[in-house]
């Protein structure tokens, strides 16, 4: 049995992530801004008031965790916000940066105490967050927050 974070947990991937995991007999930790029906019912350890864009929150987590050794840190917390190029919104480019970027490069290191030498480390990304897969273009903050993580993701290897 492994012990698993998953960020981003109350809904969606993340959600799905704790119900697998919950359910194949792995320890879940499940860590987001606030819970929701679906992940409470799984019955995992829900870690909530965690917004990956503030130091203080992340702090706070890192606090409650303490100790508390990590096979496996899935950074999975991420937003999307498709804006045309004629109308774009460089303060929603900032946020989503801010989340998919350096919100996950916060949280690692924050947790950097709990991983051991084998612990693994997993950043979520998608398709649009290629460069070569990129055909259709637009959403621009989005790719290129995930680029930009995809590239920490290559360094912190």
């Amino acid at each position: 049995m492994a012990t698993y974070l998953v960020t981003g947990a109350s809904g969606g991937i993340g959600c799905e992530y704790c119900r697998q995991l919950k359910e194949r007999g792995d320890e879940v930790i499940a860590a987001c801004r606030s819970s929701s029906p679906d992940l409470d019912k799984l019955g995992v350890r829900v870690e909530t008031g965690v917004d990956i864009t503030s130091d203080a929150a992340v702090r706070g987590l890192a606090a409650r965790l303490a100790g508390q050794p990590l096979d496996v840190l899935i950074n999975n917390a991420g937003v999307l916000q498709s804006i045309p190029l004629d109308h774009l919104d460089f303060d929603s480019i900032r946020h989503q940066f801010e989340v998919n970027a350096i919100g996950t490069l916060r949280l690692t290191q924050a947790l950097l105490p709990n991983l051991s030498e084998g612990s693994k480390l997993i950043l979520m990304t998608s398709r649009m967050g290629s460069i070569g897969d990129n055909t259709s273009g637009g959403s621009y903050g989005y790719r290129m927050s995930k680029v930009a993580m995809s590239m920490a993701g290559k360094s912190l290897s």
